[in-house]
């Protein structure tokens, strides 16, 4: 029996990396029965000679959206323009990263097609009032790219973001050896040609990069409660405010607001967060009795 990390799957067949050695292998029959699931980012236990995975480690971590196990850190990629930079977006981002307890690092990418000196000091502003890290990259100038590299060094990173910010193309400047150990994983798992419809992992200087599916604002379903908990610069406020339930709106002797006069609040960010919280759901059980 040996330990591995799963790297790559489709169709019940898992690619799993054992040190330097890549082996395909299937979960035993018995974990459909018991309801277990192995996902990319799992580390398991396989039998070489079956060629099946007979063992699943405890995670310390899972994302539901995209499905991966054990990440250790969520880079946000998010374009200047083209699509055009969403702070609505980013702050639901941040919010997901919360929720799951993941550190989070933004990346703004695109930064050579648009030179807007203005925009991007609002951004570094806003963002370093609430002590998350950014950073600003040309996957084709490679302007900011040595600082972004450092970030993925002995971590299990997922890289987000929605469609067409360049996730795929900021991997390939990080790694230029990314496109063929995809295809290879692609190949031998008979899935065709890869487009960032399932999450792989490759390895980078001690740790993993997760490419993942691009998926837009829509498909982060989060509730007015989640947003009011672990929205950015509001989460260690929110067990301070005097209603356990308080979404930071109508409600008194609310904290989020008692700082947003005292000016500790940018006023920019709470607009964000009531958007955020006028389009978010309910959650059906804050009604139930």
């Amino acid at each position: 029996m040996m330990k591995g990390l799963i790297i790559a799957s489709t169709f019940g067949t898992y690619a799993v990396r054992v040190e330097k050695d890549i082996y395909y292998v299937k979960p035993r029959g018995l974990f459909r029965k018991k309801g277990i699931k192995p996902f990319v980012g799992d580390y398991v236990e396989i039998d070489k000679n079956d060629l099946i995975i007979t063992n699943v480690y405890d995670r310390k971590s899972f994302l539901i959206r995209p499905p991966i196990a054990n990440i250790s850190q969520i880079i946000i990629v998010l374009s200047l323009v083209e699509p055009k930079f969403s702070y609505l977006l980013a702050f639901k981002y941040l919010t997901y990263a919360n929720i799951n307890h993941i550190k989070a690092n933004l990346v703004i990418s695109k930064i050579d097609k648009q030179n807007d000196s203005k925009t991007i000091e609002e951004i570094k502003e806003i963002f370093s009032s609430l002590k998350i890290n950014t950073y600003f990259v040309s996957s084709k100038t490679k302007e900011g790219l040595d600082e972004v590299k450092k970030l993925f060094k002995n971590e299990m990173s997922c890289v987000m973001g929605q469609t067409g910010v360049g996730k795929s193309s900021l991997i390939n400047a990080i790694d230029p050896d990314y496109q063929r150990e995809v295809g290879e994983y692609s190949k031998a798992l008979r899935r065709g040609k890869h487009r960032t419809r399932e999450v792989v992992l490759l390895p980078y200087q001690g740790g993993y990069i997760a490419d993942t599916p691009g998926f837009s604002s829509l498909d982060l379903d989060l509730t007015k409660e989640e947003l009011a908990a672990y929205f950015p610069g509001f989460n260690n406020l929110y067990n301070k405010c005097y209603f356990t339930n308080c979404l930071h709106l109508s409600e008194n002797r609310c904290a989020v607001k008692e700082h947003l006069e005292k000016k500790e609040i940018s006023p920019i960010v709470y607009e964000i967060y009531k958007k955020a919280s006028s389009i978010a759901p309910q959650d059906k059980r804050r009604f139930r009795k």
